[in-house]
């Protein structure tokens, strides 16, 4: 199996094959220093106020590609013109909802995400803020092409940046800026917000298993299994993270303790996507 192949199991792998359209000077993993990174960009227009101009752009950005079954779109039709109908905030909110929940199970992430800032433009709920923004990184992460990379990582970046603004700071959604920032033209400013997030919580999570992909891409594999070790001993449930660390010690040489890594992934994964991709795995690595 492939790196190829492994864009298809986890979003971060997916990451992974973004990453590698970029030169890998850009994002070696090196943290002998943290140095201070420019503020993140900010973005005036709330994209909660007007749902119908913003799943415009969205439409025309993705194209036909993101098509729904006609039934799908029919019920959403509904529930445009249900919530354009409807007078009261919380009507709208419910609405608007209703559509975000469709369109998530769908894996629909960018559609989802302009329906639950709509949703957040009637309540002001900051939650519904910080899941909008989740949702466009969802997008983002699962996004195989580089433009619609590009376009959700501007959007999860930027409703991330308005949660920070309002709510305060906030590490996780500061690793996802980071991300969506490594993607771009400044990709030294994504990484720079992630190691200070190491800085101020050395066992962050997100922070030191984003830093671990970040290393797999550039070929730094010593340095992600450091990371991925690292997560492992602090999250020894993390079977997302421990997947990469097995693929960290196979592309090393250290096939034995690759090949136990992964056995012990797919005997104990709490996912079947995760033990099917283990045990797939070891298939290939056996031929």
């Amino acid at each position: 199996m492939g790196k190829k192949q492994y864009i298809l199991i986890f979003s971060g792998i997916v990451l992974i094959a973004l990453f590698a359209l970029l030169p890998k000077a850009v994002i070696i993993d090196n943290t002998e220093s943290v140095d201070s990174a420019p503020s993140a960009e900010t973005h005036s227009e709330d994209d909660g106020h007007d749902h119908s101009d913003h799943d415009h752009q969205t439409d025309a950005a993705m194209g036909a590609h993101d098509k729904l079954p006609a039934d799908t779109q029919n019920t959403l039709d509904s529930l445009e013109h249900a919530f354009s109908s409807a007078k009261a905030s919380g009507e709208k909110s419910t609405i608007a909802n209703t559509a975000y929940e469709l369109l998530f199970r769908m894996n629909k992430f960018d559609q989802a995400a302009g329906w639950k800032l709509a949703s957040y433009g009637q309540t002001k709920n900051i939650e519904e803020l910080k899941e909008g923004a989740d949702a466009y990184y969802q997008a983002f992460t699962f996004a195989m092409s580089e433009q619609k990379s590009a376009k959700m990582a501007k959007l999860a970046r930027e409703n991330y940046q308005k949660y920070i603004d309002i709510n305060g700071e906030d590490l996780d959604a500061k690793v996802k800026i980071g991300m969506t920032y490594v993607v771009s033209e400044a990709p030294m400013k994504g990484i720079t917000m992630i190691r200070e997030v190491l800085a101020k919580d050395p066992e962050h999570q997100l922070a030191l298993s984003s830093l671990g992909i970040l290393s797999i891409q550039s070929g730094q594999f010593d340095k992600a299994i450091e990371r991925f070790e690292k997560v492992k001993e602090l999250y020894p449930k993390d079977m997302e993270s421990r997947f990469y660390l097995a693929i960290a010690l196979n592309s090393s040489g250290k096939n034995k303790e690759a090949i136990e890594e992964m056995k012990y992934i797919s005997k104990n994964a709490d996912t079947e996507e995760i033990r099917l991709s283990a045990t797939q795995t070891l298939a290939e690595w056996d031929n």
